[in-house]
Order: structure tokens, then sequence, then C-alpha cells
């Protein structure tokens, strides 16, 4: 990433949010450092929702300033071209994914499992919380300029890759059923990503909600019970067993029978 881009991305914080201080006797040097982030935050932001409305390709720089209020001489005081932005906003949505998960996958005072519904809940907020964002970064994929996709490219073999490591840790401990975990990840993310086109703040509960809802759907689906551990006896398993047997006969009872004129046809 280029040193501009990264000086944006050094002026947010972790949730998007410009940092700023409250402290009424700073200096003018930092008053002037806290506005220009400000403005680097702002900057970030418009051009966030033009690559997302129009595409990186038909944003033009000159579009970028007027959505900014702002002269095209005067844009260039804080960035150099539109790709600066790009590489800029593409760092910042997947490197916050990453962050997560690194944080989330070092802890020790949770069970693997319990990481991995961690990380994936923080994801669904996450994405939730900074839909334009993402929805620019999945609509432009297909302009990025070499380096900056090579940059994507990268980082999302990271995300996953990290993922599918908790994710195995969790079915090698046993708390996960013992599926393939880049499959597994694949699954979560796609969840994860696909609620940033979907989701409406103020119409679909906020990004809390709806991340329990979803995270307590995928979890059931892959979280290993404890009356099926290894613990639990192969007793258990057995009465497991009979009892998906029974369910298989109730649903297969409501069909209708194939008679062998009815495979032939």
């Amino acid at each position: 990433m280029t040193r501009l881009a990264a000086q944006l991305v050094a002026a947010m914080g972790q949730d998007g949010s410009a940092r700023t201080t409250s402290d009424p006797g700073e200096a003018p040097m930092a008053r002037q450092h806290t506005r220009r982030r400000l403005v680097s935050n702002e900057l970030l932001e418009h051009s966030a929702r033009l690559f997302a409305e129009q595409g990186f390709a038909n944003t033009s720089f000159q579009d970028i300033a007027d959505a900014m209020g702002i002269s095209r001489p005067a844009l260039y005081h804080y960035v150099s071209n539109k790709e600066e932005l790009l590489a800029a906003l593409v760092h910042d949505v997947l490197e916050r994914v990453v962050e997560i998960l690194e944080r989330t996958r070092a802890r020790t005072d949770v069970t693997e499992d319990v990481r991995v519904e961690l990380a994936l809940r923080e994801i669904i907020v996450n994405n939730a919380r900074n839909t334009t964002r993402f929805r620019l970064l999945d609509r432009s994929e297909p302009d990025l300029p070499a380096e900056i996709a090579e940059m994507h490219r990268q980082a999302r073999r990271r995300v996953l890759k990290l993922f599918a490591g908790m994710i195995e840790d969790a079915a090698v401990a046993g708390k996960l059923r013992p599926l393939p975990a880049r499959t597994v990840a694949l699954g979560m993310l796609g969840v994860a990503n696909w609620v940033a086109w979907w989701y409406r703040p103020g119409i679909d509960g906020d990004a809390e909600q709806i991340a329990d809802v979803l995270v307590d759907m995928v979890m059931t689906g892959v979280r290993r019970g404890a009356d099926r551990t290894v613990e639990a006896g192969p007793w258990a398993a057995l009465a497991l067993l009979k009892e998906d047997i029974v369910h298989l006969e109730s649903a297969m009872s409501t069909l209708t029978p194939i008679t062998p004129d009815d495979a032939d046809s």
C-alpha cells in the first residue's frame, strides 16, 4: 500500500470513525492534525459511496471533489489520485477482518468453538456497520488496478486461512463437527459478507441483533453437542442413531412409494 493510502488508513479508528480528541487545551498543531483526520475520514466515506454507486472506473477525481464540496486542486492536498483512495479502502475493509480473527484466535479464556462464534459475530457486526465500504469492494473488484487487486487477493487468502485454522482448532478439540474447515469457513464468511447487501439499519434491527440470529443459526449447524462427543460413549451414539432412523422413517412415510414401473419410466 502506498504511503498516502497508509496515512489515510492511519487516520481511521478501528470502528471506521476518525480519531478525535476532546481536550480543550490541545495545541494548534494537534487541532490541525485532528481536522486533517476528520477530512480524511469524510474523504474515504464519500469515495466509498461513489465507488459503490458508480463503480471505480466510472468515478472521476472531479466527482470526489464535488462530493466533498471542494475544488479539484484542493483535493490534491489530501490525496494524489483515486487509486490512493481505493487502496486505503480495500486495506481498511480487509485488515479489520484480519485484526478480528487474529485477536480472537489468541484468546485463551474461551473454548475453541466460542472463539469461532465470537469472531463470526464481530465480523457480521462490522459488515453491518460498514455496508457501503464492503459493497464498493465487491462491486469494484473486477476493475481493481493490478497492485490493489493483488493486495486484495492476499488479504482474502489470509482471512480464509486464519478462519479455517480457527475452525480446524475447534474440530480437533471436539467442539465442532469434523467437517472440511475450508468449506465451513467459506460458508460462514458468505453469510457474514451477504449482510452488507441486504441489511437495512433501523428496519432489520440493530447490527447486534442481526449477528445474534445469524450466529445462532450457523453455529447450531456446526457445533457438536455434548451427547455427540466421544466421551458420551457408544451407547449414546447408538441411541442417537436409532432416533435418527425414527425421524427418517417418519419423513419417508409422507412420500409416495416408487413402484418398479415408476423406476423404469
